[in-house]
């Protein structure tokens, strides 16, 4: 049995267990999700060609509580503006999309991987492509904009991580998963460039399982929720899914197991993440888990190889114009 398939056993066996199936105060059906991109309730995704650049999830409770919704959108990966014009542009759309809701969104969640390789220039272009959005915006870091200087401009423009606020009856929590991959950049004395290029790789070898919630976090995770009720409804908003879906690409937490033993007590979890630019699905448990599509491009579904993945479907570190 190799490695992947052990840890999901591990999963299965920690977190399958027979008769726990997550709460069922939010519905959602099949046809919707297949249909309609991403769901909590009902939703609906903006089209730009192929590929959907906004989700918008509505939220209902079959115990009561107000109906609201907010918008997701994730994985940019903006270059310089003179390098890719059609990822800038894909990102006005959906910003456009976000502006255009009758009635408006609650809020916008940016969901990670705002530029492509870190730069302050392409920070700085997403921040001002996404000052056009009025509502309230929050945002988590993803690993293409963390790495070149270690958080330090994302922190600075978009505020640090984790955090968290109650709205209409959810709690709503941020959390990093990206900051924390093993150093293996200094002992090969590589620069802050070097380091980001190994990062911005989704298969690369030397970044390893980098993909953590931590130790602190989890910690403060469980002290945010100490005073929450065990069945009202908890939203985590994470660039990662927290689950074991493909180590490889880091389509997971490592630390999954410390993850889920402080959600256990809780009844109503959903985690929503970006970073496998896919649709997804996934009840583990008692936490329902969704996946959305990025603005940029489309990941094959693992374990499809990358350097299979059709010529000129997308040309991942390049520069596209």
């Amino acid at each position: 049995m190799n490695e992947q398939a052990l840890h999901r056993r591990d999963m299965d066996r920690l977190l399958r267990r027979s008769g726990e199936t997550p709460s069922n105060a939010i519905r959602m059906t099949r046809r919707i999700f297949l249909h309609k991109s991403l769901v909590l309730g009902t939703a609906g995704a903006a089209a730009y060609g192929f590929f959907p650049l906004l989700n918008t999830l509505d939220f209902a409770f079959a115990a009561g509580g107000e109906p609201f919704k907010f918008a997701w959108i994730s994985d940019t990966h903006l270059y310089p503006r003179d390098l890719n014009s059609r990822f800038v542009e894909k990102t006005v759309r959906a910003i456009e999309e976000v502006q255009a809701m009758d009635p408006p969104a609650d809020f916008l969640i940016f969901g990670g991987d705002l530029a492509q390789l870190g730069d302050p220039v392409e920070l700085e272009l997403g921040a001002e492509l996404l000052e056009e959005v009025t509502i309230k915006k929050v945002f988590i870091p993803g690993e293409h904009d963390w790495y070149l200087d270690m958080g330090e401009t994302w922190n600075r423009m978009f505020g640090e991580t984790p955090w968290t606020f109650d709205h209409k009856g959810v709690r709503f929590i941020g959390l990093d998963t990206v900051s924390r991959a093993e150093d293996f950049w200094t002992s090969r004395k590589m620069s802050p460039k070097e380091r980001m290029g190994h990062m911005a790789t989704l298969d690369g070898t030397l970044g390893g399982a980098w993909a953590a919630v931590g130790a602190e976090q989890l910690i403060w995770l469980g002290e945010t929720l100490s005073d929450w009720p065990k069945d009202a409804p908890i939203v985590l908003f994470t660039h990662n899914p927290i689950y074991e879906y493909y180590p490889p690409w880091n389509f997971w937490v490592r630390d999954w197991r410390q993850l889920h033993e402080v959600l256990e007590p809780y009844a109503n979890v959903t985690n929503i993440h970006g970073h496998t630019h896919q649709v997804l699905y996934n009840e583990i448990g008692k936490v329902r888990s969704i996946g959305m599509l990025a603005t940029s491009w489309p990941w094959p579904y693992a374990p499809v190889s990358t350097a299979t993945f059709p010529d000129g479907f997308f040309l991942l570190n390049r520069q596209l114009v």
